[in-house]
């Protein structure tokens, strides 16, 4: 007797583990969203790189670009916490051509302008006072982190529209998600690009030389709906 019943048990406890693992039914879809944003503040790195005979001539060249630089920056009357050093080298260097060393010296200054109206007067003053190079220009919105979530919970709607548009073709329906997974996403800057110093660079001030246009933020977003 004692055998019987624990073989009901067995058989009993085998069915419900086979009912556990049946195969649910699923549907996958892609929800996908963007939103445009106006920037409100702009990242520009700039350098100043001169060149000397010796270590001595192209420090001292240097040191008063990156003066004119500082001055100017003050001018404008940008926080000092606004503008930073993000890096500086000194290095010698050998011309096979001329078959003689000469010395590069340079520094990367990054600035962080929140007043978009005095970008064209900031790039024409920097290019006026020091710089000689523009390693990046970024518009960004101080506001990305809430642009972003926004993204999400439309990309979240979009997926289900899909999914419910699909299923709705075979008269079925959806049931709860059970996988959500995030492709990654970055905000894409309208312009970031490296140029050299170029005298065509500095405009008359009476030109616009650059649209600020907008950031494009995207959200894609991966949702298995239970299919019913």
């Amino acid at each position: 007797m004692k055998n019987v019943i624990l073989l009901v048990v067995f058989l009993f406890s085998a069915l419900v583990f086979a009912q556990e693992k049946q195969e649910i039914s699923t549907i996958n879809v892609i929800g996908e969203s963007t939103i445009k944003v106006i920037p409100d503040y702009v990242v520009i790195i700039v350098r100043v790189e001169e060149m000397g005979n010796t270590a001595e001539e192209a420090k001292k060249k240097h040191d008063n670009g990156v003066d004119g630089v500082l001055k100017f920056l003050k001018k404008m009357k940008l926080d000092s916490k606004d503008y930073s050093t993000q890096f500086m080298n000194l290095n010698k260097m050998y011309d096979y051509n001329t078959k003689v060393y000469h010395y590069t010296a340079n520094q990367s200054i990054s600035i962080f302008l929140k007043d978009l109206t005095k970008y064209e007067k900031l790039i024409q003053g920097l290019l006026e006072n020091g710089i000689n190079r523009i390693d990046g220009i970024q518009f960004m919105s101080s506001e990305i982190e809430k642009h972003q979530t926004t993204a999400r919970k439309l990309a979240i709607l979009n997926a289900k529209s899909k999914a419910l548009e699909y299923v709705g073709e075979l008269g079925q329906t959806i049931g709860k998600a059970l996988l959500i997974s995030e492709f990654q996403n970055n905000p894409s800057p309208m312009y970031n690009t490296k140029m050299a110093f170029n005298e065509t660079l500095i405009s008359d001030g009476s030109m616009e030389t650059i649209a600020i246009g907008e950031i494009v933020i995207s959200s894609k977003i991966n949702v298995s709906f239970e299919l019913k």
